[in-house]
């Protein structure tokens, strides 16, 4: 297999209900706003954000140029209400893991799927013939999303999130599931 060729994403993916934008500065303040809402109705996006400087130093800084990590945020009528992610990128492999948080209010009305179909279109385009998502096996909304959009799932992730330092607590049992497209 021939590595691929580092190529930009489209910083602009439109769907018929939300717009996914790449991260940049310009939304820090839209991007907090949403985490807070997130948060005051009981949300765990972002759950170690505290303030401003957290956001601006940490979740909306300049998309990366060496296309390592891809970061969209989920606009609906333009207000930030979640975001997706590109991630573990492998040009060599052509795959990519890719994860996403929405607003507690918006869950379960389609907007991560039609995202997510948004950013598997555009990883499709750039060559890519792999997508993963990993979530916590008690996450039953992100596990629905996978299966929803015809991921497989592939197996359980507790030691690769200890090897990785994934789990906050290693000795939990908190275990990772992983799906795949």
């Amino acid at each position: 297999m021939e590595k691929l060729e580092k190529k930009p994403f489209n910083s602009v993916l439109q769907g018929s209900r939300i717009q996914l934008v790449l991260s940049g500065p310009q939304y820090t303040e839209q991007v907090f706003d949403y985490i807070q809402r997130d948060h005051k109705l009981g949300g765990t996006n972002y759950s170690w954000v505290q303030s401003l400087e957290d956001v601006a130093k940490h979740v909306t800084t300049e998309p990366e140029a060496n296309f390592k990590e891809i970061s969209y945020l989920i606009l609906k009528d333009d207000k930030a209400i979640g975001s997706i992610h590109v991630h573990t990128i492998s040009y060599l492999d052509h795959k990519a893991e890719v994860g996403y948080g929405i607003e507690k209010k918006e869950e379960g009305k389609g907007y991560v799927s039609e995202a997510l179909q948004l950013v598997l279109s555009e990883m499709k385009r750039l060559g890519f013939n792999k997508a993963i998502i990993n979530c916590d096996k008690e996450n039953l909304r992100s596990k629905k999303v996978a299966e929803r959009n015809g991921f497989s799932y592939e197996g359980l992730l507790l030691q690769d999130c200890i090897d990785n330092q994934l789990c906050k607590n290693p000795s939990s049992e908190k275990v990772m599931i992983k799906f795949g497209l």
